[in-house]
């Protein structure tokens, strides 16, 4: 009987159920990190970011180092690509409607996690040598990266990250909310991002490009997906939410406009792309706490790196940590603050696009990357949730996700005819010119 071929899709015996055994992190600290030291039988390994994490399992290494080398951290995460938050998704998704993907679907969608996962972690790694060079780490807030290990041809199974521990840190999930000016070194190291990407080489930008939104999320914004991600919204708070949902639903597949969401800077004009970090949510920025007042200390997680529209995190980050009355009030705002940044990191660069094309960019594409954070309201933060420890604030959580769901449909409905509307006209006036 031929042996199973073992895959990134599959638990692994390696550290915590994943692919790497400690012998490959050992090598690779010793070749990168020009080290003899090995990480001794007392080192401590604790698993930590669960619920936050989606294609990769991160682990805090406490070492014991067998050689004192000066330039050896007392602390590291260790970033591990694996797939057993996706299993735990789907699961959930099935539990919600039996129906949500047909076996079809579903093979197809393991078979694109399955290249993907891999490709994913090979462009985060290689972003983080391309920003080395650029010496913006206090503006970027991206953590210190000592070691990594890519996907190759002879390596299927095998890719992680060695990067910097910050103590005394906080994650602010979906169900806290921000407020705007909080936010506002996010935007300001958003902003660096674009403007110093702009700076990039030819062989730079195709080192993270390859990101592809309609095969990432296709298999799930299919008929039967989004009527099961429309039940785990409704799920959250079904006396508020219900009707809210099924007028979303009634638009049909008509709101899952993919060929708007990857050609955005086409219709707006924006003839350049920029670097988006394409995950920028709640989970991935972690936050000092002081005395009750929150400070943003790192963005972190550049798996879905690629060339964009320059509104795509904005909107992401917006529905994720504001509020939802805060979002609808400040999003305009709160734009216009990003691109005061942005004109400031440009210097003497051209300027890509103008302030109206970012609005126009924002409302156009917040119907895609606001299906997107449906699920996370739901069954992810479901997820989140079973960890918590306040067992005791459960419900003001909920509480909060109910509100920010709400404001999400009602902006869904309000930005989709809008984004109709303006793309019936602009196609009509193609058609007269």
């Amino acid at each position: 009987m031929a042996e199973k071929k073992v895959t990134i899709l599959d638990n692994g015996e390696g550290l915590f159920n994943t692919h790497v055994v400690l012998e490959d992190v050992q090598q690779v600290i010793g070749e990168q990190m020009n080290t003899k030291a090995r990480l001794g039988e007392n080192t401590k390994y604790t698993v930590v970011g669960d619920g936050n994490g989606f294609m990769s399992r991160v682990v805090m290494v406490e070492p014991e180092w067998t050689v004192d080398d000066d330039h050896l951290p007392n602390k590291f995460v260790l970033k591990i690509t694996s797939c057993m938050h996706v299993h735990t998704l789907v699961e959930k998704m099935r539990s919600a409607n039996p129906n949500a993907l047909s076996p079809e679907h579903e093979a197809a969608m393991w078979a694109m996690f399955e290249a993907e996962a891999q490709q994913l972690h090979n462009r985060e790694v290689n972003l983080y040598k391309i920003t080395e060079k650029w010496n913006k780490s206090d503006v970027l807030l991206s953590p210190k990266i000592y070691f990594s290990k890519k996907f190759d041809a002879n390596n299927k199974t095998k890719g992680f990250l060695g990067m910097e521990f910050v103590n005394d840190i906080t994650i602010r999930h979906l169900y806290a909310n921000a407020k705007p000016h909080e936010l506002h070194p996010v935007l300001r190291s958003v902003a660096t991002l674009q403007a110093e990407s702009l700076k990039m080489t030819e062989e730079e930008r195709a080192s993270v490009t390859g990101y592809d939104f309609k095969q990432l999320m296709g298999s799930m914004m299919n008929e039967d997906g989004m009527k099961s991600i429309y039940e785990q919204t409704r799920a959250i708070n079904r006396e508020r939410l219900t009707e809210k949902a099924n007028t979303i639903e009634a638009f049909g597949l008509e709101v899952v406009n993919f060929d708007l969401a990857c050609n955005l800077n086409k219709y707006m004009g924006i003839e350049r792309d920029v670097l988006v970090h394409g995950d920028l949510w709640a989970a991935n920025i972690l936050w000092k706490e002081d005395d009750g007042k929150f400070s943003v200390s790192k963005v972190i997680d550049y798996q879905l790196i690629h060339m964009g529209n320059p509104a795509e995190d904005l909107v992401r980050l917006f529905l994720s940590t504001l509020s939802g009355s805060d979002r609808q009030a400040h999003w305009e705002r709160l734009v216009e603050q990003f691109y005061e940044y942005f004109l400031e990191a440009l210097g003497d660069q051209d300027i890509p696009y103008s302030l109206e094309q970012l609005k126009e960019s924002y409302r156009h594409y917040f119907v895609s990357g606001g299906l997107v954070m449906m699920p996370m309201y739901g069954p992810i933060a479901e997820a989140k949730l079973s960890y918590a420890t306040d067992t005791e604030h459960v419900e003001e959580y909920r509480e909060i996700l109910t509100e920010k769901a709400e404001h999400l449909m009602e902006d869904l409905e309000r930005w989709h005819l809008y984004s109709k509307d303006t793309t019936k006209k602009h196609q009509e006036s193609e058609v007269v010119n």
